[in-house]
């Protein structure tokens, strides 16, 4: 069984109230579009997402796309990004970041569907226009465009044709000039025009569906076209390269951030930069952030088990173990300290597998500088370490059989340095964090 993530991060969630106990996409606002535990609103997709548990495990995404986020997914679902003008839309907007982690979860062969619909700026017309100007990126690195001027017609349902089947297309866009780059199979065509298109990116596959109303309750069973039967053989012929079985190989990639509320009086934005210099830097109010990331990996099954910090074999039927880390590097390349943290353990069993959640914390008061990578003769001089407080949060999957899905963890620490001159509560505040990532790939190792 596939796991579906359907993006819920760049797409709001209903929030219309009809009643006091009757929540649902909005009639007049953007709210709640395509979701799918919305059964009162046409434009709800709850008959797709229920028809999809039959074979699929569907998990919503609150978070960016990123390495780690989608590390669990075998096929991701997104539904019409939100354009930010309007009202009742996520405040979120895809960046370079969210097309990089998409385009890496289909180069490992993961399969991506992206609905959109139009993109025509009319104002005595209902507009509910996808994020154009975020998602044509993506296009363009397959080589597409689509085009911001057309609307299919709005009083009419056109029946667009995907070999056999007969799919109402309602209010849509399409591909400017119908011109699909070398290698994409049209999807969707209706009287020449391209409405959708698939292309091989990567060891992945990209479906583009031009009209996100496909997947919406008033649609799907519209008399006289096959929608539900269309979309259910979308998801069937889209999956990930692994398939079903367990992946041959997987990503590994690791990144982490050194952070600092600095202050001329303790740890100063100066001396913070040298702790990592080729990192990259960031202002957050008074935080001051580095961040630095690994190149990726990649490892064969076989020899991941031996790789993971905490093998899921040990916490099987466990409702904690002890795991064993070292402490954050303030610097790298310096030797860190041991630390045994109590992990608690969860377990979800489904057909999809197990799925794991592996957290702890743990608090150090007798930890010197030098156990955590830092210089004595320099920290010193600045403060006195009190406290460093670790949090470890792991999630993983394995398949029935046992065999990883996948496995991810985040290491945090805060230290605390003893330091009345810093106007910062007293303290001077380190963060750092290390972080893996272990995700299935058909990419050979």
């Amino acid at each position: 069984m596939n796991r579906i993530l359907l993006d819920a991060f760049f797409h709001m969630m209903p929030g219309h109230r009809l009643s006091r106990n009757i929540f649902t996409g909005g009639y007049r606002t953007n709210y709640g579009r395509y979701s799918p535990f919305d059964v009162y609103h046409p434009n709800g997709a709850s008959m797709l997402h229920s028809d999809l548990q039959a074979d699929y495990d569907v998990k919503l995404l609150n978070q960016p796309f990123s390495e780690m986020t989608l590390a669990e997914a075998d096929i991701l679902l997104v539904p019409n990004p939100d354009y930010p003008l309007y009202e009742g839309t996520s405040p979120y907007r895809l960046d370079a970041h969210d097309v990089d982690a998409l385009a890496n979860f289909l180069r490992r062969g993961g399969s991506v569907i992206l609905m959109i619909n139009s993109f025509l700026s009319r104002s005595d017309f209902w507009e509910e226009n996808f994020d154009l100007e975020r998602v044509a990126p993506l296009l363009a690195r397959v080589g597409v465009k689509w085009d911001p001027d057309f609307m299919s017609d709005d009083n009419n349902i056109l029946p667009a044709k995907n070999g056999a089947l007969r799919v109402g297309y309602g209010q849509g866009g399409r591909v400017l000039g119908g011109r699909l780059p070398k290698g994409a199979k049209p999807l969707l065509t209706y009287q020449g025009e391209q409405f959708g298109f698939v292309i091989r990116v990567g060891r992945g596959r990209l479906a583009v569906v031009g009209d996100a109303g496909l997947v919406s309750n008033g649609l799907y069973h519209f008399p006289g076209f096959d929608n539900a039967a269309f979309l259910q053989r979308l998801f069937r012929d889209l999956k990930p390269a692994w398939g079903d079985r367990a992946a041959p190989a997987f990503e590994c990639f690791s990144f982490g951030h050194v952070s600092c509320a600095t202050s001329e009086h303790g740890i100063t934005e100066k001396f913070l930069r040298t702790l990592r210099p080729r990192a990259r830097f960031e202002v957050d109010h008074h935080y001051r952030h580095l961040t630095h990331e690994d190149k990726a990996v990649v490892v064969p099954a076989r020899r991941v088990g031996a790789l993971l910090p905490v093998p899921l074999k040990a916490v099987a039927g466990r409702k904690s173990v002890i795991g064993h880390f070292q402490f954050v590097n303030v610097c790298p390349g310096r030797q860190t300290a041991p630390v045994a943290v109590k992990l608690n353990v969860t377990a979800r069993h489904s057909e999809v597998g197990t799925d794991y959640v592996i957290a702890g914390t743990h608090v150090a008061h007798d930890a010197k500088w030098a156990d955590l990578g830092a210089e004595p003769a320099v920290f010193d001089a600045i403060g006195q370490l009190v406290r460093v407080s670790t949090i470890v949060q792991i999630h993983a999957g394995t398949r029935p059989d046992g065999s990883l899905r996948y496995y991810t963890m985040k290491q945090g620490q805060i230290l605390y340095d003893r330091n009345a001159r810093n106007p910062h509560y007293g303290y001077d505040i380190l963060l750092c964090s290390r972080n893996l990532v272990f995700s299935p790939t058909a990419e050979s190792a």
